[in-house]
């Protein structure tokens, strides 16, 4: 049972559960009602939609495996209560895990890029697969690479059920159509809003982490540009975040959609309010994991928020 408990911590399986929400959502909520509205079918069957899902699931656990694996020093400092392996996992478990989840989930994009005729997409899980192992072995050590990496595969997550809806893109016809222009703005907004605030629980995590990262030679934001300008960095981002949800409140207003407008408030905007005053006043660790939490919660809340799409359209 401690084994099992270790697993799945390691392989973070909360964020696992996030990635797979966002998926489903999107394809249930959003891509289907708006494509059936239209008089089309999505592109993707439910068995088909379930693959790519655990495809991007299983890419994601050998990410954070391997991530694992190159900062075993750095936990060392930073979390050594926390630590998983060479205390539960011994490395060439890890290493194992790491192969086989790749590989498999490698696979099965290939799987679902070859049954919907679109071989070339299975070629995003490696695009994936290969940005993850370069992010754990250098680019998080660098500053604001590591963190843009991340951001653009956490937005990718959710970029990809897109990629395989043909009525999006198949023809210049297509994307012009009524269909194809509000899905890609769905799409984008969302992927926009999840590039922004991953980049935000990214560099508060590295002002989490400076002290573990700074022993290991990491040059990340924090360390390289100080504190108060990296805390300044992410309560820009915050502030763009909140103007693209006050842009979605007005659209959505124009709609009549009045009940999302008092949940993107109370849940989302109020909520990054709270965030800045508390990222504003945080000076040790601790209040920093505070804040990567409460950032955490606001990204489930906005992935919530596609129900709406669901109840309206």
């Amino acid at each position: 049972m401690k084994h099992w408990a270790a697993f799945f911590r390691l392989i973070r399986y909360p964020n696992l559960i996030y990635i797979a929400l966002t998926q489903f959502l999107l394809q249930y909520c959003v891509v289907e009602p708006v494509l059936r509205n239209g008089g089309e079918e999505p592109s993707l069957s439910v068995p088909l939609f379930v693959l790519l899902c655990l495809s991007t699931v299983l890419v994601a656990a050998a990410g954070y495996i391997i991530n694992d694996y190159f900062d075993i020093n750095i936990d060392i400092i930073n979390k050594p209560d926390k630590m998983v392996l060479d205390k539960v996992i011994s490395r060439r478990w890890a290493m194992a895990w790491h192969t086989l989840f790749n590989m498999a989930g490698v696979s099965l994009g290939f799987l679902v890029a070859w049954k919907t005729g679109q071989f070339y997409l299975g070629f995003t899980q490696v695009i994936c697969s290969l940005l993850l192992w370069f992010y754990s072995t250098s680019f998080k050590r660098q500053v604001l690479i590591g963190n843009v990496v991340i951001s653009l595969l956490t937005a990718l997550s959710v970029v990809v059920v897109g990629f395989y809806e043909k009525q999006i893109y198949q023809s210049f016809e297509a994307i012009l159509s009524p269909n194809g222009r509000k899905l890609i703005q769905i799409i984008g907004v969302y992927a926009l809003f999840a590039f922004l605030i991953s980049m935000v629980r990214e560099l508060v995590k590295d002002l989490e982490d400076m002290i573990g990262d700074s022993k290991d030679g990491c040059r990340t934001l924090p360390i390289v540009w100080g504190v108060l300008p990296a805390k300044r960095f992410c309560n820009a981002l915050l502030l763009a975040l909140a103007g693209i949800i006050l842009l979605v409140e007005i659209r959505v207003w124009l709609l009549g959609w009045y009940v999302a407008i008092g949940y993107l408030v109370l849940f989302v905007q109020l909520p990054f309010g709270y965030i800045y005053l508390q990222l504003k006043n945080a000076n040790v660790p601790a209040q920093y994991h505070k804040v990567s939490s409460l950032v955490k919660w606001v990204m489930l809340t906005g992935i919530l928020s596609m129900i709406f799409f669901k109840i309206y359209l």
